[in-house]
């Protein structure tokens, strides 16, 4: 039997048995009787070929079948139809498949308050996708009480259930369209669901972000005279939130403060708005509702760390552990989700020394790293170039009783990329595969972009075969690498090729495939094809983004055009966009590597009065070109400056001023830089050897190396 529900107890009393047959029979023979259910409206008796059953059916059952009428025969017997529905079920053919046959067993069932037993009977219909069908008879009933208490059982499962797959071939419904077609089909009649079950039906719609629907339904809500919870409106700022309409998120917050009574907002409303606030950037606002919770001695965990998060994923670090210091002075104590931020948000800011002391403090407090936490330190360690202690973690992950997962997989995997070892990635490619974690699109991706980066474009083809002839299904991202790689060995012909097969596989270009092929046109020197494909993209629909017009301001830059890329530069800022720091970056080394200074802090001026952060490169650029042209003093006001703003030097950085010491016959300086990039991790290369030792021979460099490391750095 398809369903365990417990054996009925008024089976075995014979008197009982024999009492049912008897109603059966008088109801069969009077015709005088109300009728309170409507005849089914198939003239068809759906359980006409159970009488012919084999074993047949038990005594009580045979008798209700035999009326010809099994509405009518359970009309006030729902143990009698609990059992039928329990004995068909078992029967080869199961229960009859038809919308009036469920109506005649749940019709008595939800009569007589029997909610435990109109479940499984109900979820059976979903099952064999006879919810629909069967919800449009009931709503031709009659509505009473129970009948209500039954179409909002319908909803409420629609929610969660969907039909079975059954027929080869055929798609099942999705949760989010079924119960939407409930709900309107209920409202069409009229009839207003409660508003718990609203509030399940907006949930699952916000879950696949189909806002417009959402919308529609609190109108409908609305005009039934349903009455909004605070559930309601929860759900609704959290879609706004989600779908980036803050400005009514805020506006609806502002409506529910205002109210006199009914939903005003709860500790849930605020965090709720404080998320969405800061997951778009919006940090300001978002730090002036958690002072608000903090006031009102509302604010939990769930209030800091949404802030926490949006401040490490803009690089206010200072900001965030000042906050998270607040937070435990206020007597809210960091959580898991708390700390996996910082530590995220520090190791993507390059300072993993900063991640691990946050890590070790994770523990102290007695928190439990989760997979989230481990996934993030091998994350941070992978990007630093550390995958010898990524795979030391993925033991700890395991002895701390956790399975790693295809997302855990990929990140390692990515580290072996990073480091130009291909043959390692594939390596354990095959070792997560034999560890029964099959590879999916994604780790063909890091696969096809580890083999570009190494100029292995051969293998970025061959890794997309690969990922076809396992099934999987190419995204965008997929195609996108293998496009850059087509581009690489200058076959643009394959890459537009690639591009339409993309459209034919229903898979849309979007904006990235049309910058990485405009860039692509603009490095072959093709610029009027790129601009040719500029307007094609906007007449597909597609909004220009930063890096499409930052790929035309770097190909001008390269020529030499500079009058035309500051053009297309302004042109971005009237369309609305903000130039990013690699924008502004380009801007000031084309004019540092032409030696015009002046121009190239007007640029970096303009970049900081317009509140686009400076990144590492910037700072770099500019410290190059100064130390260069004999400004070190100056280029270590930038270094100061980097530091303030939390951002890491690199051995670029160092390796810009070791050179411009050496210039300047500052040696004494120069090794302490040295000595200072040994302590801080950074592991010096040719280039910075060859700034410090340019004066000497080849041999008599390596053995100053030797000397510089082993007596004066004892590494």
């Amino acid at each position: 039997m398809l369903f365990s529900t417990p054996p009925c107890k008024s089976q075995a009393p014979a008197a009982a048995a024999a009492a049912i047959v008897a109603a059966i029979s008088s109801r069969r023979l009077s015709s005088s009787s109300p009728a309170l259910i409507p005849p089914p409206h198939h003239d068809d008796n759906p359980f006409s070929p159970l009488l012919a059953s084999d074993p047949p059916p038990p005594d009580p059952l045979r008798q209700v079948l035999a009326t010809g009428d099994v509405h009518a025969a359970l009309r006030g017997l729902p143990v009698l139809a609990r059992q039928l529905f329990r004995w068909a079920e078992g029967t080869p053919h199961g229960f009859p498949r038809s919308a009036s046959a469920f109506a005649a067993v749940l019709i008595p069932l939800a009569k007589a308050g029997h909610n435990h037993a109109t479940y499984p009977v109900s979820l059976r219909a979903i099952h064999v996708g006879l919810l629909l069908p069967l919800l449009s008879l009931l709503l031709t009933y009659p509505l009473s009480p129970s009948s209500h208490h039954l179409l909002n059982l319908l909803l409420r499962m629609s929610t969660k259930f969907s039909a079975e797959c059954e027929v080869r071939g055929s798609v099942p419904t999705s949760c989010s369209t079924q119960c939407l077609s409930v709900f309107q089909e209920m409202a069409r009649h009229g009839v207003a669901p409660y508003v718990k079950q609203c509030n399940l039906v907006l949930h699952v719609l916000c879950d696949a972000a189909r806002w417009d629907d959402m919308g529609a339904v609190y109108s409908d809500m609305l005009q039934l005279g349903v009455e909004p919870s605070i559930v309601t409106y929860n759900t609704l700022l959290h879609s706004f939130c989600k779908s980036g309409r803050i400005d009514q998120a805020v506006m609806l917050l502002r409506d529910m403060e205002a109210q006199a009574a009914g939903c005003l907002p709860n500790d849930v409303t605020y965090n709720v708005v404080i998320s969405g606030l800061a997951r778009n950037g919006e940090l300001d606002k978002a730090a002036q509702l958690v002072d608000r919770m903090r006031l009102s001695k509302k604010a939990s965990a769930f209030t800091y760390n949404p802030l926490i998060t949006g401040l490490l994923a803009r690089g206010f670090i200072e900001k965030a552990k000042a906050l998270q210091r607040e937070m435990e002075n206020d007597g809210v104590a960091p959580t898991v989700v708390t700390y996996n931020a910082l530590i995220d948000g520090l190791f993507k800011r390059g300072n993993a020394e900063a991640a691990l002391v946050k890590f070790a403090e994770m523990r102290t407090m007695g928190l439990l790293p989760d997979l989230i936490t481990y996934n993030s330190l091998m994350n941070g360690y992978c990007k630093e170039g550390n995958l010898r202690q990524a795979l030391s973690l993925l033991g700890d992950l395991r002895r701390a009783g956790l399975s790693p997962t295809i997302l855990t997989y990929n990140i390692l995997i990515d580290g072996y990329c990073r480091l130009g070892d291909l043959e390692g990635a594939k390596r354990f490619q095959e070792k997560m595969m034999e560890e029964g974690c099959m590879s999916d699109v994604c780790t063909y991706t890091i696969l096809m972009n580890g083999s570009y980066k190494v100029r292995n474009l051969g293998m970025v083809r061959v890794f997309f075969d690969e990922m076809l002839s396992k099934g999987l299904q190419p995204d965008a991202f997929a195609y996108n690498t293998r496009i850059l790689a087509e581009l690489s060995l200058g076959a643009i012909s394959s890459a537009f090729q690639l591009r339409e097969e993309m459209t034919l596989r229903g898979i849309p270009s979007d904006t990235v495939t049309y910058n990485v092929l405009i860039d692509g046109l603009c490095k072959t020197g093709s610029l009027k094809d790129a601009y040719a494909l500029w307007m094609k993209m906007v007449s597909d629909g597609l909004q220009l983004d930063c890096v499409t017009y930052t790929c035309l301001i770097h190909a001008h830059c390269e020529r030499g055009r500079l009058t035309e890329a500051n053009s297309i530069f302004y042109g971005m800022v009237a369309s609305g966009l903000t130039p990013s720091a690699v924008t502004y970056t380009l801007l000031i080394h084309t004019y540092c590597r032409r030696g015009n200074l002046y121009s190239a802090y007007g640029w970096f001026q303009k970049m900081l009065e317009e509140g686009v952060e400076p990144n590492e490169v910037t700072y770099n650029v500019l410290m190059h070109a100064l130390c260069r042209m004999g400004r070190t003093e100056l280029a270590y006001q930038h270094f100061h400056e980097m530091l303030e703003r939390g951002l890491v030097p690199n051995k670029y950085t160092y390796t810009f001023l070791i050179d411009g010491n050496c210039k300047e016959g500052n040696w004494v300086e120069a090794i302490r830089l040295y000595c200072e990039m040994h302590q801080r991790g950074i592991h010096p290369d040719h280039c910075t050897h060859n700034a410090l030792f340019k004066g000497f021979g080849e041999d008599h460099m390596h053995s100053a190396i030797r000397y510089l490391e082993n007596v004066v750095l004892g590494v």
